[in-house]
């Protein structure tokens, strides 16, 4: 049974320019969508903020000049003060791999934030994102798709983008990855708000270029609505994203960075699955809190994920 496609979130909705108005549309309603999916889920943008953040959107795009100052325009247009501790940064060596980790509370300011954060280091990097949302041209050369369809052209994407997130890193640039591939969210409405579990492509791709890593916690997570409704409808809970964006307009935004990890104190793990939840230690550390025994994090997934897919609500299915 397909996964959720939308359990994964990433950077930042899909853009199209609308001929109309010139402005472009972001929504995370997808364009294979069903019919009534689209229109909840647009109608929830519309009346959450969406058009205004559409406005900021289309200034910034006409006003930015590169593509590696998109990232800092797009922080500037929503106000967002990024608080952090910037010495990890200048630590990072000037040549060489570069993967950079973080858990994954917010969906869109978390992956603008990182994705900044790596221009600061290569102008060569790339994020690993859901592939729904790789429509902006202007950031084509820094993405690379993750398709969660069960397709035989799916396989082929995400083989490829690992492929190439490999040779980027062969050549000395920077990867950014969420390792859990999804939101934060809780397993009860009121619960604590954690990743899922973290993949072990990471790991994969730390062993197989031997790439420094650098871990960056980010405070917060999203609003109690946002948990609430994600107990029961991927439909509402892709629809309160932009939401949570609106909501941070104007606000600071706090993470830590770690101090850089080469590869050298990594090398002792010979299994992928030890690597990453020591990171997934490591990561959480610098913000305090400590993390459960890891079998933990695949019931948490699968009871999440297993609640999605019992939901009545034919929007949950895509």
């Amino acid at each position: 049974m397909k996964q959720p496609p939308s359990v994964t979130a990433g950077l930042a909705a899909g853009a199209t320019l609308s001929e109309a108005t010139g402005i472009p549309r972001l929504s995370y309603a997808g364009e294979a969508d069903k019919l009534t999916k689209k229109v909840l889920i647009s109608a929830i943008e519309y009346a959450t903020g969406r058009r205004k953040l559409e406005q900021l959107y289309a200034r910034m795009i006409n006003s930015h000049a590169g593509n590696n100052s998109f990232w800092e325009a797009a922080l500037n247009a929503l106000q967002v003060k990024l608080v952090y501790n910037r010495a990890p940064l200048a630590a990072v060596s000037a040549t060489g791999p570069v993967i950079l980790i973080a858990n994954h509370p917010y969906g869109v300011l978390d992956g603008l934030t990182m994705c900044y954060l790596a221009s600061r280091l290569r102008p060569n990097f790339r994020i690993l994102l859901n592939a729904s949302l790789c429509r902006e041209e202007r950031i084509a050369e820094h993405t690379l798709p993750i398709d969660f369809a069960v397709s035989v052209a799916a396989t082929r994407t995400n083989i490829d983008s690992k492929r190439k997130a490999i040779e980027v890193l062969r050549g000395g640039g920077a990867l950014v990855i969420f390792p859990a591939g999804a939101i934060s969210t809780a397993i009860s409405p009121f619960g604590q708000v954690t990743d899922m579990e973290w993949k072990l492509f990471t790991a994969k791709a730390i062993q197989a270029t031997q790439a420094t890593v650098l871990p960056v916690f980010f405070h917060g997570h999203n609003g109690r609505l946002f948990q609430l409704v994600s107990q029961f409808s991927q439909t509402l809970r892709l629809s309160l994203i932009i939401y949570e964006v609106i909501k941070r307009i104007a606000r600071p935004l706090h993470l830590r960075i770690g101090e850089p990890i080469p590869y050298a104190k990594l090398a002792a793990f010979n299994s992928r699955q030890d690597l990453i939840d020591h990171l997934r230690q490591v990561t959480y550390a610098l913000g305090g809190i400590p993390q459960p025994d890891p079998a933990r994090y695949k019931r948490y997934e699968n009871n999440f994920v297993r609640k999605l897919k019992a939901s009545a609500a034919p929007a949950v299915e895509h």
